[in-house]
């Protein structure tokens, strides 16, 4: 019959002869097979797990030498520390996300004629969790903005604790946990003049879902304003060699907790050259190498594609058809400005920083109360570069020009 124990049943017999025995041997009947997870024919864990633990029962004799127990699923559910003492461990993913199906396998003890003897399940689910709202969206570029997202989950009852989020710290904003509510706030001014976009990851019982986190800018590099029938940019070119076209990030009059107005300033450019320099602080490696070019060509100008410097023209028209106003302390301790307002729509305006401008010979700053703006043309004869310039009472288009090697703001135009 059929052994229905976990035990080898055994049985001695002797042979005689003569009544004498001869010799002896033993029959022997395998044990009931079975094999189990955590004790289990069928176990199932929901969210992430490292391994189980198995056992089997069987006579050494009667399973394969090796793999004896295997697993119909090696990608997520391999099979290891297999001992013939009779245990196993079968592994699990530990981190899941919450739209992933279902992992199943079947764990088989093999015979060693090939049959199998006995079968375990086991599966793995993730944690489906839900988010309220589905991202964090800021729709200001300021610091200090929060958002909250809720975790929720349709297969685990509600989310007390037990949340993790990574990164807490994305640069430009923070994220934290309290309960099963995701809490984000943003740290720093957006003034790159472009959304920014990061991703916060959720991590919930080894199941993670990512919140999209997104901050507007308040401010777009690329507005112009038309006067004159000229497209003029609202904000001074501050582009670096190492990064690329970038712009002042805010017009002097936005810059009252700043009377220096740093983030207006952009940066300097001497004529007919793309390289820029700073408008604070001393600089090395000045150049003292002179265009000789009679206009600023393409391949030199500084401003993005489908903008240029602008010419004298462009700029007496846009004196021409304005008022100016002067604003500002003018000093070195409260930079100037002015602003000039089309004479036919009085919301339309540009604005100039007065940041002074960098000496000819050795890059040196000089005169913060004063403007300087290049053009893209020299002067009557040809030996010096024109240039907008104004100070805190009078402005001129007409007649400025100097060394091409001096420092100055640039303020591009659409071609």
């Amino acid at each position: 019959p059929a052994n229905t124990t976990i035990n080898e049943i055994s049985s001695s017999f002797d042979i005689m002869i003569d009544d004498n025995v001869a010799g002896s041997f033993t029959v022997i009947q395998a044990k009931k097979t079975s094999i189990l997870v955590e004790n289990k024919t069928s176990y199932s864990v929901l969210g992430g797990s490292s391994s189980a633990n198995g056992t089997f029962v069987a006579s050494v004799w009667d399973i394969l030498e090796s793999n004896y127990v295997t697993s119909s699923n090696t990608t997520n559910h391999k099979i290891s520390s297999l001992s013939t003492a009779g245990t196993f461990k079968v592994a699990f993913k530990q981190k899941l996300t919450f739209n992933e199906e279902t992992s199943n396998a079947t764990i088989t003890l093999k015979g060693r004629d090939g049959v199998n003897r006995a079968t375990a399940t086991v599966s793995q689910t993730p944690v489906k969790l839900t988010l309220n709202p589905a991202s964090a969206v800021f729709d200001n570029g300021q610091p200090n903005q929060t958002a909250t997202v809720t975790v929720g989950t349709t297969n685990d009852g509600t989310i007390s604790s037990g949340l993790t989020v990574s990164p807490k710290n994305g640069g430009w904003f923070i994220a934290s946990v309290s309960g099963n509510k995701v809490t984000i706030k943003t740290t720093a001014e957006n003034d790159t003049g472009r959304t920014k976009n990061s991703t916060i990851v959720v991590t919930y019982k080894g199941t993670t879902i990512s919140i999209s986190v997104e901050q507007a800018c308040d401010f777009y590099p690329f507005s112009t304003v038309n006067i004159g029938g000229i497209e003029w940019m609202r904000y001074n070119l501050g582009k670096s060699e190492s990064e690329g076209t970038t712009f002042a990030t805010k017009l002097p009059s936005e810059c009252a907790d700043d009377p220096i107005k740093t983030k207006s300033h952009g940066r300097f450019y001497q004529w007919d050259k793309t390289k820029s320099w700073p408008t604070t602080g001393t600089v090395t490696e000045w150049s003292t190498d002179e265009s000789s070019n009679k206009t600023w060509i393409k391949d030199n100008d500084p401003c993005p594609d489908g903008y240029r410097v602008p010419t004298p023209a462009d700029f007496e028209a846009l004196v021409n058809n304005t008022t100016v106003t002067y604003k500002g302390g003018w000093s070195a301790s409260d930079y100037g400005y002015i602003v000039l307002t089309k004479k036919t729509n009085s919301k339309t305006t540009l604005e100039f920083t007065a940041v002074g401008y960098r000496g000819a010979m050795l890059g040196k700053l000089s005169s913060e109360n004063i403007g300087r703006y290049w053009m893209s043309e020299l002067s009557e004869d040809a030996s010096k570069a024109r240039f907008m310039g104004f100070n805190a009472t009078s402005l001129n288009v007409t007649t400025s020009a100097d060394s091409k090697l001096y420092g100055r703001n640039v303020r591009c135009v659409k071609e």
